[in-house]
C-alpha cells in the first residue's frame, strides 16, 4: 500500500477526532473515570498469571519452596487469583457504565448540534440533499461517530496500555525470546493499516447507500396513497427490492473486510505462540528459566491475542468512524449563508412597506445557474390587499422566499421600511411574517399543537378566532376529539381543503405585519372561500398582504394586482383596468390553460 494512502487515513482519523473532541470535553469527567479504571483493569491484568507461577513453580515441582506447604501456596496462589479477578471485573464495571454514559451523552450532543444545524441551512442546500441521506446521517452517523470517540477510543488506549505492559513483562522474562516474537509486527501492522483503509472506502459506500434507500423508503410510504392510486405498488416494491440488495452488497463487502481483518490477527497471534511454545520449551530444557516461568511467558503470549484482536477491532470501528465523521463533517462545514448583522437595526414593529429594488435571482450553481427573477421592482404598502398573479414559473413563490430572507438575493435589494433585509436580525425579521405556502405542511401531533406553532402563547379563545377566520371551525368542532385529534403524520386524517384552512388558521394566529399566501381559496368550497376572502381584506387594512393566485374570479377583489411574467413585473394596476390596458395580462386571463393553478 502506498505512503500517501497510509498517511491519508492516519490524516483523516486524526481530523475527526480532533473536530469531536471540543464535544467530549462535557465529559472529560466521566471519560477519565473510565480511563482510569481500564488503566487499573490493565495493572490487574498483567498480574493474573503470577499466582499461576507460584503454584507451578512451588506447589507442583518436587522440592521447590516458599517456606510453606504445597497446599498454602495452592490456596494462596487461587485467593490471589480470585481477588485480582474481582477487582479487575469492578474497575471494569466502573469503566462500561461511564464510557456507556459518555457515549450516550455525546451523541445526544451531537445529534442536537447537528439537527440545529440542518434546521439553519437554506432550502437550496434541503434541495440538494435528499432527505433520508441526511436522516442516516443524524440517527445513524452520528452514533457511530459517538462509539468511536468514546468505547472505542477508551478500549483502543486500554489495550494499548495492556499490549505495552505484556511486552515488557516478555522482555523482563525473556528479552532474546520476545525479540523474535517481534517478527509478526509488521504483518499487524500492514493487516490493520491496509485493510482499515479498505473497511474505511467499503463504509463510505455502505452508508450512501443506506441513505439512498432511506431516502427512496421515506418517499414511498409518504406517498403510499399515489402509489396505491396509480397501481405502481408492485413495482415500488421491486424497485425497493433493487436498492435494498444494493445496499445489502455494499455492506457484506465491509463484513467482508473485517473477517480478513480478524483471519490475518489470527493467524499472527497464532505464530506468536506456536514460536513460543518452541523456543520457550527449549530454553526451559537448557536451564534458563523454570516451566513455571514458562508458563506465564506463554499466558502473557495467550494474553496479547485478546488486545490485540480488541485493537484490530477497535481498529475497523475507527474506519468505520472516521467515514461516518466524515458525513457528518460535510454537514457541519457547510455553512449557514443566511445570518444576522453583528449590529442590527431595529426591525419595526409594524413595517409600513416591503420592497423588492431591481432584484435578480436565480437557482443552480454559478456555471448552471436558471435565473428566476429578472431587475423584479414592486412595492407593496401596509392598508393593501394585493394580488400577485403570472403563468407558472413567473417567480412567485421565489418572492415570497426573498421576502422573509430565505434566500438573498444576487443582486439588487429586499427592503422593509426603506432598510435592506441584510441589516435585520433574521429571527426578528421572519418573526414580522405570516407565511402559508401551497404546499400545506402539518405534523403528526395534535391539531391543537400544529396551531401553537403559529403562537405558542395563543388561548383557546385565540385558537378559535383563527379557526373561525380560515372557515376551518365548523369541521374542526365535529372531529372526535377537537383541538386535540391527532392528524397523524402529514395531516394524513384531513382533507386537502382542511389541511389548508388549518395551516391558514395557523399562519393568522401569528398576526404578523406582512401576510404571503399562496393560493388560499384553491380546494376549498365556494362558501369557505368567501370566508377566507373576506378575512384576508379584513386584515389587509392595518398590515401588508400579498396573495399568490391563479383564479381569475379572485383577482376583481384586490385593490391592486402585480403581474409577473419572465421574472419581471410586467403590469400593476387593477384587474379591470390591467385587462383593458395591457395585452399580455388581457391574453394570459382569457387563455383557457390559464384556468389551472
Amino acid at each position: 500500500m502506498k505512503l500517501s494512502k497510509l498517511l491519508g487515513q492516519a490524516s483523516l482519523n486524526t481530523r475527526i477526532a480532533r473536530r469531536f473532541l471540543p464535544d467530549l470535553a462535557p465529559q472529560r469527567w466521566r471519560f477519565l473515570a473510565a480511563l482510569g479504571s481500564g488503566v487499573a483493569s490493565t495493572a490487574l491484568e498483567l498480574l493474573r498469571p503470577w499466582p499461576l507461577q507460584w503454584i507451578v513453580d512451588y506447589a507442583l515441582t518436587p522440592g521447590a519452596t516458599l517456606g510453606t506447604s504445597a497446599t498454602r501456596v495452592v490456596l494462596y496462589g487461587a485467593g490471589a487469583y480470585l481477588g485480582i479477578s474481582v477487582l479487575r471485573a469492578g474497575f471494569d464495571y466502573v469503566a462500561t457504565v461511564q464510557t456507556a454514559r459518555s457515549n450516550q451523552e455525546l451523541t445526544r450532543s451531537l445529534r442536537y448540534k447537528l439537527f440545529s444545524h440542518l434546521v439553519a441551512l437554506s432550502p437550496a442546500f434541503h434541495a440538494r440533499n435528499k432527505s433520508g441521506d441526511l436522516l442516516v446521517r443524524l440517527m445513524g452517523d452520528v452514533s457511530v461517530v459517538a462509539s468511536m470517540m468514546t468505547e472505542t477510543l477508551v478500549e483502543l488506549l486500554q489495550r494499548s496500555l495492556l499490549i505495552v505492559g505484556t511486552l515488557a513483562m516478555l522482555f523482563w522474562i525473556d528479552p532474546v525470546l520476545t525479540a523474535s516474537l517481534l517478527v509478526i509486527a509488521p504483518l499487524l501492522f500492514f493487516a490493520v493499516t491496509f485493510v482499515g483503509r479498505n473497511i474505511t472506502s467499503a463504509v463510505r459506500k455502505q452508508r450512501r447507500k443506506e441513505g439512498e434507500l432511506a431516502d427512496y423508503m421515506y418517499e414511498s410510504i409518504a406517498s403510499t396513497p399515489l402509489i396505491q392510486s396509480l397501481g405502481r405498488g408492485a413495482d415500488t416494491v421491486r424497485r425497493f427490492a433493487r436498492s435494498n440488495r444494493t445496499s445489502a452488497r455494499a455492506g457484506l463487502k465491509t463484513a467482508r473486510w473485517s473477517a480478513r481483518l480478524s483471519s490475518a490477527v489470527e493467524i499472527a497471534l497464532g505464530l506468536a505462540v506456536a514460536i513460543a511454545l518452541a523456543v520457550g520449551a527449549w530454553r526451559v530444557l537448557g536451564g534458563a528459566y523454570s516451566a513455571g516461568t514458562l508458563i506465564v511467558f506463554v499466558s502473557y503470549v495467550r494474553s496479547l491475542a485478546k488486545p490485540v484482536r480488541a485493537g484490530s477491532r477497535g481498529s475497523e470501528r475507527m474506519s468505520k468512524g472516521a467515514a461516518c465523521g466524515e458525513r457528518v463533517l460535510k454537514v457541519l462545514d457547510h455553512s449557514v449563508q443566511i445570518q444576522s448583522p453583528s449590529d442590527p437595526v431595529p426591525m419595526p414593529k409594524a413595517p409600513a412597506l416591503l420592497a423588492f429594488e431591481e432584484v435578480r435571482f436565480g437557482y443552480g450553481t454559478s456555471s448552471g445557474r436558471r435565473s428566476t427573477l429578472e431587475r423584479f421592482t414592486a412595492r407593496f404598502c401596509r392598508g393593501e390587499f394585493v394580488g400577485l398573479v403570472g403563468k407558472s414559473g413567473a417567480g412567485k413563490s421565489t418572492f415570497a422566499c426573498l421576502a422573509l430572507r430565505l434566500f438573498d438575493p444576487d443582486q439588487g435589494e429586499v427592503q422593509i421600511d426603506g432598510v435592506s433585509l441584510a441589516r435585520y436580525d433574521v429571527g426578528a425579521l421572519r418573526a414580522r411574517f405570516g407565511l402559508c405556502m401551497q404546499e400545506t405542511t402539518l405534523f403528526g401531533d395534535t391539531l391543537r399543537e400544529n396551531l401553537l406553532l403559529g403562537d405558542p402563547e395563543a388561548n383557546e379563545e385565540g385558537l378559535w378566532r383563527a379557526l373561525e377566520d380560515a372557515a376551518a371551525a365548523d369541521f374542526v368542532r365535529e372531529l372526535p376529539r377537537g383541538l386535540d385529534t391527532p392528524l397523524g403524520s402529514s395531516g394524513v386524517g384531513l382533507s386537502g381543503g382542511q389541511r389548508r384552512r388549518i395551516t391558514l388558521a395557523r399562519t393568522l394566529l401569528r398576526r404578523a405585519p406582512i401576510l404571503i399566501v399562496d393560493e388560499p381559496f384553491n380546494g376549498l368550497d365556494r362558501a369557505a372561500a368567501e370566508r377566507v376572502r373576506a378575512t384576508l381584506a379584513a386584515y389587509a387594512k392595518n398590515a401588508i398582504v400579498l396573495v399568490i393566485t391563479h383564479d381569475r374570479d379572485d383577482l376583481v377583489h384586490f385593490d391592486r394586482v402585480v403581474f409577473l411574467d419572465g421574472g419581471r413585473v410586467v403590469a400593476d394596476g387593477r384587474h379591470g383596468e390591467l385587462l383593458r390596458d395591457h395585452t399580455l395580462y388581457r391574453q394570459v386571463m382569457t387563455d383557457p390553460v390559464e384556468d389551472k393553478p
